[in-house]
């Protein structure tokens, strides 16, 4: 019987990505708010992050960059007129990734990426790293299924290395018990891979994030 944590997890993630997105008069304020934040043309402070995946079932495909979403708790501003809601700035930025051997890549963010300005008349906003994703396919076919790395980077930051679990039976594809393929499946990974048995742990593989200051 197929584990249903990794499926429930993906399905919550998946409801909360369509939530966050749409053509409603929010999301095109935050759109075009979020333009009008700059990158710091000097960042300095700068970390090298390492990916690394073992026991890969098989050939896995890096899809895009690597995403760093940014934050400035300290400002706010109005992204629904009519019901009054309001928002903290956010950025995300894209990362160039190197890749080093077959299951290796490398990349280096700044935790300063954005620049600290008055960007809305009411103080420099400060701006901190939130969260962070990479995600791979087996080769990049829009039915495969999506394996997914996304954690905050202060965690990152603070252990230093992280490690997710993810289920081999789910690659390529994630195919229903009918046997049918449901596409657009999104593996999210396991932190707590104790609750399963040693054999158990034969059948997933792993994406190992780790980083070091420049």
């Amino acid at each position: 019987m197929k584990p249903m944590t990794a499926v429930m997890t993906a399905a919550v993630f998946s409801v909360l990505s369509l939530n966050a997105c749409g053509g409603s008069e929010k999301s095109r304020i935050q759109e075009q708010t979020e333009a009008r934040f700059q990158l710091n043309p000097h960042p300095k402070q700068a970390y090298r992050l390492r990916i690394k995946i073992n026991d890969a079932p098989g050939p896995l495909k890096l899809m895009g960059n690597f995403g760093v979403g940014y934050k400035a708790e300290n400002c706010s501003y109005v992204i629904n007129h009519l019901e009054g809601v309001s928002s903290n700035p956010k950025k995300d930025v894209e990362n160039q990734v190197r890749q080093l051997g077959d299951f290796e890549y490398e990349t280096v963010v700044y935790t300063d990426a954005i620049l600290d300005e008055d960007y809305f008349g009411e103080g420099i906003c400060h701006w901190k790293p939130d969260g962070f994703g990479v995600a791979f396919k087996a080769t990049g076919h829009p039915e495969e299924t999506k394996f997914n790395f996304g954690d905050f980077l202060d965690d990152l930051m603070e252990k230093k290395t992280l490690t997710k679990y993810y289920w081999k039976w789910s690659y390529p594809y994630f195919t229903r018990e009918d046997g049918s393929i449901s596409p657009d499946f999104v593996n999210f990974g396991i932190t707590s891979p104790e609750l399963y048995s040693a054999e158990e742990h034969k059948e997933m593989f792993t994406i190992t994030v780790t980083l070091e200051e420049i």
